[in-house]
């Protein structure tokens, strides 16, 4: 993806000025989040440092002075190579909200106060080998400023394009104590705790015998024992996994905190499953490796 793509819709009562106008906000968006960044990464521009802040006030104001009476900017975000991987974003609301398009489910821009959609993927299941169902949608959240406090002495003078073909780059934002989390929202209705507790004794449960020769102890245990029996996971609740400093990796559903267990080993473990080497989408690790080179500050 070479440039900042032009709206491909626009709802409300506005029209997009030609030519120039638009220029004025893709410059602006730009210089802010850099070209080839994931479709969220701008609506997470909000106070997490007062840098950021000023920034986003002055796009916020480029897009006022730019649309013409509209209450509303809705565009396709091309995520990947693939034509039919696009992401909705409807700037409104306080630039706040994407669509996975697949699924309808949203994500917010920003969570946790300072971390931004970077992109998003899906994680589906064949039923007999005969049909694929989506269990969950997911979305990658980074910090910018811990990112790049922890890989900018050894990426920042690369290029997005460059990083997104990096294993070296993946392997550091999973192992690094990077501020990341994983946010699984539901997809499939008739989902159960059980069923989600043993995806994750598989999934993750395999990735940490990977990494630890098999030396785990009690720790998966320890990590899927917060998914208790009383849980319930109707379509559109969200899972947040997140690492906070220390390699604390903190679960919470639908908001609760559910569980907080010290471990690399886990973290690593946990979103190797989403841009590690064999991810659960392709597709979308490759859109999420854009949105972390954006973050980093390529261009």
């Amino acid at each position: 993806m070479s440039g900042i793509p032009t709206p491909s819709g626009l709802s409300g009562w506005g029209q997009f000025p030609a030519g120039s106008n638009w220029t004025r906000v893709s410059q602006r968006w730009k210089a802010i989040v850099g070209v080839g960044t994931a479709a969220a990464t701008v609506a997470g521009l909000t106070l997490c440092t007062p840098h950021l802040a000023a920034q986003r006030a002055a796009l916020e104001q480029t897009i006022s002075q730019t649309l013409m009476g509209g209450s509303e900017l809705a565009f396709s975000w091309l995520k990947n190579s693939s034509s039919s991987s696009f992401a909705a974003l409807s700037l409104n609301a306080g630039l706040d909200q994407v669509v996975e398009p697949k699924t309808g489910m949203t994500f917010p821009g920003v969570l946790n106060k300072c971390q931004l959609l970077t992109g998003t993927g899906l994680r589906t299941k064949s039923i007999l080998g005969l049909k694929k169902i989506t269990v969950y949608t997911f979305g990658v959240y980074a910090d910018p400023e811990s990112l790049r406090g922890k890989l900018s002495a050894q990426y920042g003078s690369m290029t997005s394009d460059e990083l997104k073909k990096n294993p070296g780059f993946y392997k550091d934002v999973i192992e690094k104590d990077v501020g990341l989390t994983v946010r699984l929202v539901i997809v499939y209705g008739n989902l159960k705790i059980g069923s989600m507790r043993s995806a994750f004794e598989e999934s993750v449960g395999g990735r940490i015998k990977k990494f630890s020769n098999g030396e785990d102890g009690d720790l998966l245990s320890r990590f899927t024992s917060a998914f208790t029996d009383d849980i319930k996971l109707p379509r559109g609740t969200s899972i947040d996994l997140t690492r906070l400093p220390g390699y604390v990796l903190q679960t919470k559903i639908d908001g609760k905190e559910v569980g907080n267990l010290q471990s690399a080993l886990l973290c690593r473990s946990l979103f190797d499953l989403y841009i590690g080497d064999d991810p659960f989408d392709k597709h979308g690790k490759e859109s999420i490796g854009l949105g972390l080179a954006s973050l980093l500050g390529s261009n």
